[in-house]
């Protein structure tokens, strides 16, 4: 599922936040965009139809609230199967990858040591929680 620009910028404060929005949270966290209710409300609606957000359960004194129906991480994971479609599991993982650290044609020395960070950080995690500490 792609969303809009505006839409994605809504997302992005409902990943942000730890709590269910309010519109006229979005439309304060959204300043700048010189959006009035009116659209807010549309794009609101548009979101809901896509499944991108819902109403919340929570209850609100003062109208409803919204949250997000996935992570950031799982609609960038979306985005990557639908642009890379014959690329699925390690395929893609090292598709996306190569793109990072070959940045103009050449290996980039800082993203491969953000890479190897990363992975040991992971592989620690794992043999931390493999013996159980």
């Amino acid at each position: 599922m792609r969303i809009s620009e505006n839409e994605y910028k809504i997302m992005q404060l409902l990943w942000n936040e730890t709590r269910p929005l309010t519109r006229a949270e979005i439309l304060k966290g959204t300043e700048g965009r010189n959006w009035n209710p009116s659209s807010v409300h549309l794009i609101l609606n548009s979101m809901i139809s896509k499944g991108a957000i819902r109403v919340s359960n929570e209850e609100v004194r003062y109208g409803r609230t919204y949250e997000a129906c996935f992570s950031q991480n799982e609609y960038v994971m979306e985005v990557l199967k639908e642009i890379l479609p014959e690329a699925t599991g390690n395929k893609l993982l090292t598709t996306v990858l190569d793109v990072f650290v070959n940045k103009d044609g050449k290996p980039s020395k800082k993203v491969l040591n953000d890479v190897q960070k990363y992975l040991d950080e992971k592989n620690a995690v794992k043999a931390s929680k493999k013996s159980g500490k």
